[in-house]
């Protein structure tokens, strides 16, 4: 808890907490105002979060710490008790949306998305998963296309009904790849969409690819772009995306070392998704 509170100061500590493994942030602001970050409970280490703390480049600020490790829940299941799962519109051209959508409430689109989300990561509203539908929808991929970390499959899902050849899927938590094959059986794409749970050592000699979709968190896109790019074919697209706007250095630096060629990047709300060629 950072006193006094305010939205810039989370900011700051969550570009110096993700170095240590925490992969998500959410700000609390009420009776007692906090920073949530979260990180694997194998990679947690107080002795490393009171090191960070003890040099902290806010010396105006005081930080006090508590933690609590969150049984696995269905977070889903949760969500829909507290509100309905309404549609989500993207680029005018997509619609993702549950399979318990009445169809009456779900606006025409060109392409179509179902998506049940269970516990996994992906149903649209975030700002990662949006702004790479956007990047899908402007690019087309006709090709062969992977898409790591895949959580509930929406990314390959999209490449698959805009026209791509075949989407390899990659997840590392079994429960939630079973639950991306569940969403590829939903939309009809069996014969062009295949799910594996791993991860990027997965990635050894084999197909290559015309698109790699990275939607994870910074420290494992700076440990496995190598692979990314090893697996890419030439003048291929690398999107890749679940950092912040500060991580960008550090993204790029990594990308342009392994001869990858920045073309651009969109931001919201200080979320990133950023664009290589090879």
């Amino acid at each position: 808890m950072p006193t006094p509170f305010a939205e810039e100061t989370c900011d700051v500590l969550a570009s110096l907490l993700a170095p240590l493994g925490f992969d998500s942030f959410a700000t609390e602001v009420g009776e007692i105002s906090c920073l949530k970050a979260y990180i694997p409970e194998k990679q947690f280490s107080g002795h490393q979060l009171d090191a960070l703390l003890a040099n902290l480049p806010l010396p105006d600020v005081k930080v006090t710490w508590e933690s609590q490790v969150i049984e696995m829940q269905d977070w889903n299941h949760q969500w829909e008790q507290s509100r309905q799962f309404e549609p989500i519109v993207v680029g005018e051209e997509c619609c993702v949306h549950s399979p318990l959508t009445p169809a009456s409430q779900i606006p025409a689109c060109r392409y179509d998305v179902i998506i049940d989300p269970r516990m996994s990561f992906g149903s649209g509203t975030h700002e990662t998963t949006s702004q790479l539908l956007e990047e899908i929808l402007e690019i087309k991929p006709t090709g062969k296309v992977l898409d790591m970390g895949t959580g509930t499959g929406v990314l390959g899902i999209l490449c698959a009904l805009v026209g791509a050849e075949q989407v390899r899927a990659i997840e590392i938590d079994d429960w939630v790849a079973a639950n991306a094959v569940d969403n590829v059986l939903y939309n009809g794409l069996a014969g062009r969409m295949k799910v594996e749970c791993g991860d990027a050592s997965l990635l050894t000699e084999g197909p290559t690819y015309d698109l790699v979709l990275a939607n994870i968190n910074r420290n494992v896109l700076l440990q496995d772009m190598e692979r990314y790019v090893s697996v890419m074919s030439p003048g291929a697209t690398l999107l890749m995306s679940g950092f912040y706007e500060t991580d960008i250095p550090a993204i790029r630096a990594c990308a342009e070392q392994l001869g990858l060629v920045y073309h651009h990047h969109r931001s919201r709300h200080d979320w990133v998704v950023i664009r290589f060629n090879k």
